[in-house]
């Protein structure tokens, strides 16, 4: 691990990617034989604004650091890593709400949260990111996630687990941290006349 991507300079622009894997197999009749390969990871391209030099040499330094494709960081995506729910990340917690725990490959698992703040609806929504305390995965809801009175809920999610989960497990639903690699070894940056310089990286989810 090298690292957390600066945030300064932030993006401009993010182009995210769900990059999955399915087999198919086309026949003469029309019909296709489809079979997912049960792999899937996060890729995006982050494109910079224009700046300076002066501006983008921290995170050139970062770049450089990686060695390519051999070192992996974290790196915050602004606006994405964080709920769009009710809940509130600096007093809520949300553990995993099941005594013997969930296997590699669940989808949908029991929640509970702490404070309640009595029946939440929305208290998480469908395409927010989550994470969990003890593997680097990061997994994405398909559905809204509502508190009953006793802050109990439940969490459906794509892909299915990567990793077993136990319970009373930490739920990361505020400042998800994707765990990356550059997606080549050569990177560019775009420099212009008068010290402008243009950057974009592109970025895939290390697992």
């Amino acid at each position: 691990m090298s690292g957390t991507l600066p945030t300064s300079p932030s993006f401009q622009t993010l182009n995210m990617k769900n990059d999955t894997f399915t087999s198919i197999t086309n026949s003469t009749t029309g019909r296709a034989q489809r079979k997912t390969q049960g792999v899937q990871r996060w890729s995006f391209t982050a494109s910079y604004e224009l700046g300076t030099r002066t501006t983008y040499a921290p995170l050139m330094g970062f770049i450089a650091k990686q060695q390519g494709q051999f070192e992996s960081f974290t790196a915050k995506l602004p606006q994405y890593s964080d709920t769009s729910g009710a809940l509130d990340k600096s007093s809520q917690t949300m553990l995993v709400n099941n005594g013997s725990g969930y296997a590699v490959g669940t989808k949908s698992i029991a929640v509970d949260v702490s404070p309640t703040g009595g029946v939440t609806t929305g208290a998480l929504k469908a395409g927010d990111y989550i994470g969990f305390a003890f593997h680097n995965k990061v997994y994405m809801l398909t559905a809204d996630c509502d508190l009953n009175g006793s802050g109990q809920g439940t969490l459906a999610f794509e892909p299915g687990l990567v990793a077993t989960i136990a319970n009373d497990e930490t739920v990361v639903y505020g400042d998800v941290q994707f765990t990356c690699r550059l997606a080549g070894d050569v990177q560019e940056f775009t420099a212009g006349n008068g010290d402008t310089v243009r950057y974009e990286l592109d970025i895939v989810e290390d697992l």
